[in-house]
């Protein structure tokens, strides 16, 4: 049996069923078996509880105090202040003037005094660093993970009777695994597609699985060489249990090595 697609696997990794055979094959195969493993890590660490944000230190409302021209009276960091045991500020409503008396807070008056606090070139420059700090965090992840290498390529032209076109590449990802991805345009056909690596006079061939849909990424062995089986062939199979090639493709192309 050809080894599970990326897929399937991705599939499996979310906690969905897999039938017998693939069951079967997982037992078997060490590469399929490591890969699952590594994409339930993923799928782990993607679940899992995220850490609580830290406290911001006395600084940060130092410079907020600051930056929104703040009263002496509430110099103090709110966060450290409130468990202090002092009293509310002359700013804070029930807070007490010089005069001792209840003060009754101006909320119009605050609102106004604090829009001709904050400039606005200084708010938009704080929220321009804020993006921009977003924007180098994504920046920082997309860059973490390297782009798979592009090894050979191939346009898949359709065959007699159909009218589908499609695309083949073989990649390579950083650990050096070598996946073969196959997109074809949608085409009717009686019972499923397979994907196969056929040798130049298609005197030998390899099957490497089931196209569920119009994408599928299948894994190459390591001992596989394309060099020897350059054509990408997908064929309409019937489901009559017959593990050959049925004879009649949908699209074929040669990669590029």
């Amino acid at each position: 049996m050809a080894h599970l697609s990326e897929e399937t696997l991705t599939l499996l990794a979310l906690g969905e069923p897999i039938d017998p055979r693939g069951r079967d094959h997982l037992a078997d195969c060490a590469e399929c078996a490591a890969e699952l493993a590594s994409l339930q890590h993923v799928v782990r660490a993607g679940r899992a509880e995220p850490p609580a944000p830290a406290a911001p230190g006395p600084g940060v409302w130092a410079a907020i105090h600051a930056e929104l021209g703040l009263s002496p009276a509430v110099a103090a960091d709110p966060l450290t202040a409130g468990s202090s045991g002092t009293g509310p500020s002359a700013d804070a409503p029930g807070g007490s003037e010089g005069d001792g008396a209840s003060a009754v807070v101006d909320l119009d008056a605050r609102r106004r005094r604090s829009r001709r606090g904050v400039p606005y070139p200084a708010a938009a420059a704080a929220a321009a660093a804020a993006l921009l700090v977003g924007a180098g965090g994504m920046w920082a992840l997309q860059r973490a993970e390297p782009e798979p290498a592009v090894l050979a390529r191939a346009e898949l032209e359709p065959l007699a009777g159909y009218s589908a076109r499609g695309t083949a590449e073989i990649d390579q990802r950083p650990d050096g695994t070598r996946r073969l991805v196959v997109r074809t345009d949608p085409a009717d056909v009686d019972g499923f597609k397979e994907v196969w690596l056929l040798a130049p006079d298609a005197q030998g061939m390899l099957s490497l699985g089931v196209m569920a849909g119009d994408e599928a990424v299948f894994v190459l062995p390591e001992n596989v060489d394309v060099a020897q089986f350059p054509v990408v062939d997908v064929s309409n199979e019937p489901v009559d249990g017959d593990p050959t090639h049925s004879g009649d493709s949908i699209v074929r192309g040669t990669l590029d090595v």
